[in-house]
């Protein structure tokens, strides 16, 4: 797939040997910490040419993996965002209506789901929430990485579009739409 969230991801995952959003953060630098938060499951920001990633602390493994890949790629590919006072207190997290949000969400989907894992399922004829269970990410990633598949050529069949704001949305499960 010629897509940049998808080549860099591939770069990431070969330079760093892992999937694990955590430990790429870390090799590159970025400081990751946990929070208490009500509303946001996470966000990123530069301070003293330093970035720092910080992650709702009581939520799940599944889910904070989820919201390291997707503040990651803020980081990587929307560092002038970042920057801007004014973008980060009108970002609502996750809102997919917003193209830096949809691509954090696309980069997060190639970052976490391995193709040859997903092709594996798909053979085996599980659905996609088995596949999302799986792959311990939630279904709603695995939707959105189909769909940037099929748009790419493939054939593969997609049961749903994700909500638009679905990580901002959804509970702490991986079948949760």
């Amino acid at each position: 797939m010629n897509n940049r969230f998808f080549v860099r991801s591939e770069k990431l995952i070969r330079k760093y040997g892992t999937r694990d959003p955590f430990q790429i953060a870390e090799a590159l630098g970025y400081r990751i910490r946990y929070i208490d938060t009500r509303r946001q499951k996470g966000f990123c920001v530069e301070m003293m040419k330093q970035y720092f990633i910080f992650i709702k602390a009581d939520m799940s493994t599944q889910m904070q993996r989820m919201c390291c890949a997707h503040e990651l790629a803020h980081i990587l590919f929307h560092r002038d965002y970042l920057k801007s006072a004014d973008n980060m207190l009108n970002m609502e997290l996750f809102d997919m209506r917003n193209r830096t949000e949809y691509e954090a969400n696309l980069f997060a989907s190639a970052l976490l789901i391995d193709d040859g894992e997903l092709a594996e399922c798909l053979r085996e004829g599980m659905d996609i929430v088995s596949v999302a269970s799986c792959l311990d990410v939630n279904v709603n990633l695995v939707a959105l990485k189909l769909a940037a598949l099929q748009k790419s050529g493939l054939p593969v069949n997609i049961p749903f579009t994700p909500d638009r704001r679905f990580l901002g949305r959804i509970d702490d499960r991986s079948d949760s739409l």
